[in-house]
């Protein structure tokens, strides 16, 4: 028994002798980076939904009661203009290429066509119940939802008049892959994903996904769709060669929107029951975050900063940006250095080894019993010193 307890003691020395800690060992108290930093900023009216300009990083914003278009700077996150546009706007779509944004008055029954290099209004398209807005700017054409007139209008962006309209009962969100000019168009009742065929304005099929599918989203890379379902919290993968759903993932309560940065193959999903994020890995098809947001519904992103813009009627606008890694505590760590100064990635505490002062970073549930446990101490040297005098 004494030889056991003495292999032990060296055993439990070793491990807390070490400088750094393996996570296995204390309950995996150092944490995975990287993290999420929310923020909210001022914003005037009640943001609605959004589209960037990736080209000028600026963030288009319609505000439905306030009948406005808010101009956000996407390097400032500050107001730069408010602009009177149609009534009631909810959704905004945009081509970069022709500087052209699109509004859709809602309960006007209008379509705004303005022009973004002066944010004046150059027409206004008669259109029943404009809702949702999807753009390809390969071809030029604007596609807008009317879920009260079952169908989807096809608007040529160069005359900016409507060309067709095809029929999908109740269609809700609506997406393009400008590279193969699919068009992707959820019908809520229905239960179904319908393709169309941009260029010959023609159906290829409808998709069978699940329980009251919403939000639509393309990465035009990697030709894979998703889709928001809401009664079943899941969204179905897409393969958009094959057209079949290939995989299915769950995701948090009320899962409303969906958008894809491209370029990172991430995909974020609103879930408004649960009041977060659902960040999924487009290799993976798997949840590796959720970010809690106040009210998350309607999302925008620029695939070119990583900043992603949530919100909803009447409430906060969320702008979610991926924190930085910092550099090891041991690394920020010298002589020189105030150990006030030694940082931590977001949603980690600083503490210090009780042996050597060595600074570390680990989960905030963690300290406690890495104090209690003799590792470490939660204060800077000079203040441990003048506790113990």
């Amino acid at each position: 028994m004494k030889l056991f307890f003495l292999i032990f003691l060296i055993y439990i020395i070793a491990v807390f002798s070490l400088t750094e800690v393996n996570p296995a060992l204390i309950g995996s108290a150092f944490a995975e980076n990287p993290s999420y930093v929310v923020s909210n900023p001022e914003f005037t009216g009640k943001a609605t939904s959004a589209i960037v300009d990736e080209k000028t990083n600026k963030v288009y914003i319609t505000d439905f009661f306030g009948g406005k278009l808010v101009v956000l700077d996407g390097n400032t996150d500050k107001i730069l203009e408010s602009i009177d546009v149609v009534r009631t706007p909810f959704g905004v779509g945009i081509n970069s290429e022709t500087s052209r944004i699109y509004v859709g008055g809602e309960y006007a029954n209008i379509l705004s066509v303005l022009d973004s290099t002066t944010n004046k209004v150059i027409k206004e398209i008669s259109l029943k119940d404009p809702y949702d807005i999807a753009v390809d700017p390969n071809n030029n054409t604007i596609y807008v939802t009317s879920d009260r007139s079952n169908a989807v209008y096809v608007i040529d962006g160069a005359t900016n008049e409507i060309k067709t309209s095809f029929e999908v009962f109740v269609p809700c969100g609506v997406a393009v892959n400008p590279i193969t000019g699919m068009v992707y168009v959820t019908s809520e009742s229905e239960n179904l994903l319908h393709v169309w065929d941009g260029n010959t304005n023609q159906q290829i099929t409808t998709i069978k996904v699940q329980e009251s599918p919403r939000g639509v989203t393309v990465n035009p890379t990697t030709n894979m769709i998703y889709v928001t379902n809401q009664e079943d919290n899941k969204v179905s993968v897409i393969d958009g060669e094959k057209n079949q759903v290939v995989d299915s993932i769950q995701v948090g309560d009320i899962p409303r929107r969906i958008i894809v940065d491209s370029q990172e193959n991430t995909i974020y999903v609103s879930n408004q029951g649960s009041k977060d994020i659902s960040v999924i890995d487009g290799v993976q098809n798997k949840v590796i975050k959720t970010i809690p947001v106040k009210e998350p519904f309607e999302l925008a992103i620029n695939s070119e900063t990583g900043k992603l813009y949530s919100m909803y009627y009447g409430g906060e606008l969320s702008i979610i940006t991926k924190s930085k890694n910092l550099p090891s505590p041991l690394k920020q760590f010298s002589k020189e250095t105030d150990p006030h100064e030694v940082q931590c990635n977001e949603g980690l505490s600083l503490v210090f080894k009780k042996t050597n002062f060595n600074p570390a970073c680990v989960k905030p549930s963690s300290v406690q019993k890495l104090v209690e446990r003799g590792w470490a101490s939660d204060h800077p040297p000079e203040q441990h010193m003048k506790m113990n005098n």
